[in-house]
Parts: structure tokens; C-alpha cells; sequence
């Protein structure tokens, strides 16, 4: 277990701003806004922002002052609850976010010793060179960092990639983790049901996120089958970079959150050269899959059905034909990336759910 200082060398900056000022724009058929990927003038006051306001340096020490470490190539931040007595708890991100999902929601979960680690790709964790990352193989490393830190008992949650790895956390080791909780459904792990065994509510659903899905899912086809084609160009254009990253949270959340927020996700990326290497989550899922079985755990599922492009609100009874759920709420705003719209929501369901539990 080692210390770790977040730290980006000024010459990575200047260059990021040089490019970025020297961007080649395409053009744009007037009036079509959001309907052929990212809306040019947004993308265009983005990177103006990120050129010329945004000081990654403010966030080196506001992300300093958190508690950092480094075990067996995975970055974690690690915050104890001032009592001495906080209830273990491990989150986990999702694509394309980072462990900067979650620090707004620290403060809010003073109950708990919280672990925050970024998944093997992301940002400070390198990702090995090798295929077969998927949810069992990164729940596997969460299960032996927890028993690294000494505990052998502790909850989970997470959204998107950190659903799955949560949900398999959970199949694995039943007997140390003691409840999840999640806000997203994982659609690897969503349930395969025979057409005349759905209700009719459970129809409308899944009618609702195939619509999504004719729209919206072509990055997940890419980066599925050809992650490393995209990615030579994405790792070279922080423009680039801020068009695809910049389109999932403007479509995926109810409200996109701030310029400066998106800026310190992309500078993430671009100063760890991971954004090829996170796609891989989508290559390694698809051809390395898990095969989930019915979770016994307590599980909370957080229901955030806001985004800008509407996924659908999943029925409890879709989800608990694989999950415990012990506690479902439909929350009145926030979306996709719900950790980061709405930390005060998720914290509150999260120490709701697991004070209850204990």
C-alpha cells in the first residue's frame, strides 16, 4: 500500500492547451443541434473553456487533500469515518467517469470508511496488457484490496461498469459483502426473459430503452468490437476527446454538469492516455462474459430515469428477478451519472440502506 500525490507536469498542460487552440473544426448542418453526435458551438464554448479558464491545478489540491494510494497498480482514494467505527464501503465509477464521480459525496459519508478505487484503465490505474478484464476479474481485485485494508466484512455500490463489478462483488463473496447498492442498471447482468412471461409495464419498458438503443448505442458497438481503432484517434485530439466523452454526459444526464467538472474528467484522460484503455471495458464484458446467477445480497436500487435521452424507468419487478431488493427508490431527478447530479440523493439512500442493514 502506497501513498500517492496526484500530480500533472505543466508541459502536459501547455501542450493539451496548444492543441486545443489549434483545433480543425468540421462543419455543421445548421439546425440539426444533437441528432448526428455532439452539437458544434457546445463543443466549440467547451473547449474554449478548457483552453483558456479551466486550472487543473485547483483540482490537484482539492483532490490532495483526500487520502490517496496505489496497491498492485489500482489507485484508490481511502477516507476512515471520524468515529473510528465507519461501516466498510467500496464504490465504484463507471464509463466514461472516473473515481472524480464521487468526491462530492465524501462529505456526505462521514458514517463510513469509504474506498473509492479507479477501475483498472481509468486515470491512475493502469490497465494490464492482457484481455479478460471484466467484472469478475476487477470484483476480484476490490474483494483482495478490502482484505488488504482489514475488512472482511463491507457494502458495495457503484453505476454502469461499477454495477457489474458491484453485482459480481456480491455472487462471489456473499459471505463478506453485506448489502449493494446501485443506480443504474448493468445491461449484461439485465434479465433474460421469455416475451410471454413480461407484464405489460415490464413490455413498455424495454420497447422504451430498444428506442434508446437505436440511437444511442453505436459507441458501445465500437468500442465492443474496435476500441483500439477509435482510440488512436481520441488518445491524439483532446477535441475528439471532448466530443465522445462530452456527448454521454450531455445525453446521459438530466442536467450536464459543469464545464469545469467535464474539464477535469477529460484532463483525467488525456494526462493519463487512458481513454483507449477504458473502452476495453466494453471488449473484455462482451467476449470474457460473466454469467450472473440470482443475487441473495440485500440489494438498494436507486432509480434515476432523468437523462436528457430517455433510457426508461426499469419495474422493480424486472429486477427482481435478479436482485434482493430490499429497498427501491424512484428518485424525482438525476440521471445516468447519479453520483455526480445528485451526491446528496445517493448518499442519503446509501446511508439509509446500510444503517438499516446494520
Amino acid at each position: 500500500m502506497q501513498p500517492f500525490r496526484i500530480h500533472v507536469a505543466d508541459e502536459v498542460l501547455e501542450d493539451l492547451r496548444t492543441r486545443l487552440r489549434h483545433t480543425r473544426w468540421p462543419d455543421q448542418i445548421p439546425g440539426i443541434g444533437w441528432k448526428q453526435g455532439t452539437e458544434l458551438e457546445w463543443l466549440q464554448c467547451l473547449v474554449s473553456y478548457w483552453a483558456d479558464k479551466f486550472d487543473w491545478h485547483v483540482w490537484e489540491r482539492k483532490l490532495n487533500a483526500l487520502n490517496h494510494f496505489t496497491w498492485e497498480g489500482i489507485h484508490f482514494v481511502h477516507q476512515r469515518a471520524e468515529s473510528g467505527q465507519g461501516l466498510p464501503l467500496i464504490l465504484t465509477h463507471g464509463w466514461p467517469g472516473s473515481f472524480l464521480d464521487y468526491v462530492d459525496m465524501l462529505p456526505m459519508l462521514e458514517r463510513f470508511d469509504v474506498v473509492i478505487p479507479s477501475l483498472p484503465g481509468y486515470g491512475f490505474s493502469p490497465r494490464p496488457l492482457k484481455v479478460g478484464v471484466n467484472y469478475r476479474h476487477v470484483s476480484e481485485l476490490w474483494h483482495r484490496l478490502m482484505l488488504e485494508l482489514g475488512y472482511f466484512s463491507y457494502g458495495a455500490g457503484g453505476y454502469d461498469f461499477g454495477s457489474g463489478v458491484t453485482t459480481i462483488l456480491a455472487l462471489n463473496h456473499p459471505d463478506s459483502v453485506i448489502g449493494i447498492h446501485l443506480t443504474t442498471l448493468e445491461s449484461d447482468i439485465a434479465p433474460a426473459v421469455d416475451d410471454a412471461r413480461l407484464s405489460d409495464v415490464e413490455r413498455l419498458y424495454l420497447a422504451r430503452n430498444r428506442t434508446w438503443s437505436t440511437t444511442e448505442r453505436g459507441y458501445s458497438a465500437i468500442q465492443s468490437t474496435k476500441p483500439q481503432t477509435v482510440g488512436y484517434g481520441l488518445n491524439d485530439s483532446p477535441a475528439g476527446l471532448a466530443a465522445y466523452i462530452g456527448e454521454k454526459w450531455h445525453s446521459w444526464s438530466e442536467v450536464t454538469p459543469s464545464d469545469d467538472f467535464l474539464c477535469a474528467t477529460l484532463t483525467l484522460y488525456w494526462a493519463t492516455q487512458t481513454i483507449t484503455t477504458s473502452m476495453r471495458d466494453y471488449w473484455d464484458n462482451r467476449w470474457y462474459p460473466v454469467d450472473p446467477t440470482y443475487v441473495n445480497t440485500p440489494t438498494a436500487f436507486g432509480v434515476f430515469a432523468h437523462e436528457t435521452v430517455s433510457e426508461g424507468e426499469p419495474p422493480r419487478s424486472y429486477l427482481e428477478r435478479v436482485y434482493n431488493i430490499q429497498r427501491w427508490t424512484v428518485f424525482p431527478r438525476g440521471g445516468h451519472f447519479a453520483p455526480v447530479e445528485a451526491p446528496a440523493l445517493v448518499a442519503g439512500d446509501l446511508t439509509t440502506f446500510f444503517g438499516d442493514l446494520s
